[in-house]
């Protein structure tokens, strides 16, 4: 009863959805973070060399520009007493300016909290660190642009409560949160619309947020300062202000559930992160904040025995483990996630000799680049893909007798099986001069199983054909290994496009499928529903190729 269950609701739903219409959630966007951070003069000189070694949606950048002494001023290094003038940073409006850029339109300056040792209390030092921030929102703005927000304290313990000075954690509380407010003032007055990737906020206390009492574990914490810093900022947030916490403890997550689980977190009103908002500012919190992730390739190129390494689950090669996880952190996230990387680089670094110098994340992943294209261009990147392979003699097409030339002695297409609502009125499976048919099918389907591994993407393409009143689709559904129904919610129905009909009558079915976390067979599932018992759904030439290599 259970699979009759499954694939009638499974069915109907195809159809239900194709009316239904929904408010568009944000695009999703993959950023890109590293060792090899660029300057603006890198980018004006190299962004189309990098946008074609990297295709992400987005870059973090360092603003860097020279002092009236010829002296290197940064944005990573923004914590210091000496003050900036604006018109120093003219020149990186105009290297951004002049790039063309196809891909990336998501950039983020940089901002490290890195201090040199000042006082929450020394009001000349928080004045031009309130000013830089001003002119980094400045900069962002001349460029659409947004600011990315390092919090980690490279250094001095920027967020450590220290007793020494003589203040009660309270007072060091207050202090926090009034720097927050100015700092984060300046930069909603100069830039309101501003999009702020923080690469994490709250998620770094959720211990205390946890706790009955979130202030006995601040109070020792390294971080033990940023909520109320944090909270200064929710102040004086802009209403059109949007705040990414972007998660870093993604670095380590491994498999959709705890994605989903810190995206909760993250978000709802009983989770940790709010339990750390003053009650005054949840409400701004739960309007403007996002949740993000970070994603950590190095994770996956560290040798065994690394303490950052992540290894394959059984069955799966490394490389699985990385498309799994990049893809959980990818559905969790609301708009944004970020890709870090150390040891590697995407594209050459500044002054390098040869190409022998440096490593590209390419190499050392192959097909990283292309996973992380489909992830942030889907369509694009299918089309593409489905123009390489479908007229490719030697790919590999795993539908078995997609194109329905191969009979059983029953009569019915080889390696297919069948699915039909046994309440309803039966109706007719047959082949018939290469097409799949389906007549008089009012909720139905030919079956067939492919095998994949978690993360792997396939491209689906066919054609398809009704005649009276009927409805067609593919569905892609999972099993696991024991061949259990999985991830329903995760379930896909590929519509066609019944405006493009050919000669005979046909329409295109094009569609592309990741396969879920726990899942390890594709159910490839050519659908018919309607009401009509002499409707005809027929289907030809099914193909399914995977973007791996096999």
């Amino acid at each position: 009863m259970r699979i009759v269950r499954i694939c009638l609701g499974v069915l109907l739903l195809g159809v239900v959805s194709s009316c239904a219409f929904a408010q568009e959630p944000p695009k999703r966007k993959l950023i890109e973070l590293g060792w090899d951070i660029p300057t603006t003069e890198y980018i004006s000189k190299h962004w189309q060399e990098m946008e074609a070694n990297a295709p992400f949606d987005g870059i973090i950048y360092n603003l860097v520009a020279e002092n009236d002494e010829g002296a290197k001023v940064e944005s990573q290094q923004l914590f210091t007493a000496d003050p900036w003038k604006q018109e120093w940073f003219e020149t990186c409006i105009q290297d951004l300016k002049s790039c063309k850029f196809q891909r990336y339109h998501n950039n983020f300056i940089r901002i490290n909290f890195f201090p040199t040792p000042f006082d929450w209390t020394d009001e000349e030092c928080w004045k031009n660190v309130c000013e830089k921030a001003r002119i980094c929102a400045w900069a962002a703005r001349q460029t659409s642009g947004g600011l990315c927000f390092d919090f980690e304290s490279y250094g001095a313990h920027m967020f450590k409560h220290d007793p020494s000075t003589g203040r009660s954690f309270d007072e060091s509380k207050a202090l926090a949160r009034q720097r927050g407010a100015e700092m984060f003032g300046a930069i909603c007055k100069e830039y309101p619309d501003v999009v702020v990737l923080c690469l994490f906020m709250n998620t770094v206390n959720f211990a205390a947020g946890r706790s009955e009492n979130p202030d006995f574990i601040l109070l020792d914490a390294y971080y033990g300062l940023l909520p109320s810093f944090i909270d200064g900022m929710l102040d004086v947030v802009d209403p059109a202000t949007t705040l990414v916490e972007g998660c870093e403890d993604g670095y380590i997550m491994n498999g959709t559930a705890q994605y989903n689980r810190a995206a909760c977190d993250i978000l709802l009103a009983s989770g940790p992160a709010h339990r750390l908002v003053s009650p005054e500012n949840r409400q701004k919190y739960r309007t403007q904040v996002q949740a993000g992730f970070g994603f950590y390739l190095d994770m996956y190129a560290n040798p065994e025995g690394h303490f950052y390494y992540r290894g394959p689950e059984p069955g799966e090669t490394r490389f699985d483990r990385l498309m799994a996880n990049l893809q959980a952190a990818w559905n969790a996230a609301d708009e944004y996630v970020w890709v870090y990387g150390e040891q590697k680089s995407w594209w050459p670094p500044e002054n390098v000799e040869s190409d022998d110098d440096w490593e590209s994340w390419e190499e050392a992943l192959p097909g990283i680049r292309d996973f992380i294209f489909r992830l942030s261009n889907p369509k694009i990147a299918m089309q593409a893909f489905k123009e390489r392979v479908v007229n490719d003699p030697n790919a590999v097409n795993l539908c078995v007798n997609g194109d329905f030339s191969d009979l059983a002695e029953n009569g019915m297409p080889a390696s297919w099986t069948t699915w039909q609502m046994e309440t309803l009125p039966p109706g007719e499976f047959a082949a018939r001069a290469g097409v799949a048919v389906l007549k008089g099918v009012r909720n139905g389907c030919f079956l067939q199983s492919i095998e994949g591994t978690p993360g792997e993407s396939f491209l689906i393409t066919g054609k398809m054909q009704t005649k009276g009143d009927c409805f067609g689709v593919v569905r892609a559904r999972w099993q696991d290994s024991e061949g259990n129904w999985v991830n329903e919610e995760l379930d896909v129905t590929i519509f066609p496009d019944y405006n493009k009909r050919d000669k005979k009558g046909y329409v295109e079915i094009t569609g592309n499928v990741v396969v879920p976390e726990g899942a390890r067979y594709l159910l490839l599932l050519l659908s018919a529903s309607g009401i009509d018992s002499k409707g005809i759904v027929g289907f030809d030439d099914i193909k399914v190729y995977s973007y791996k290599k096999r």
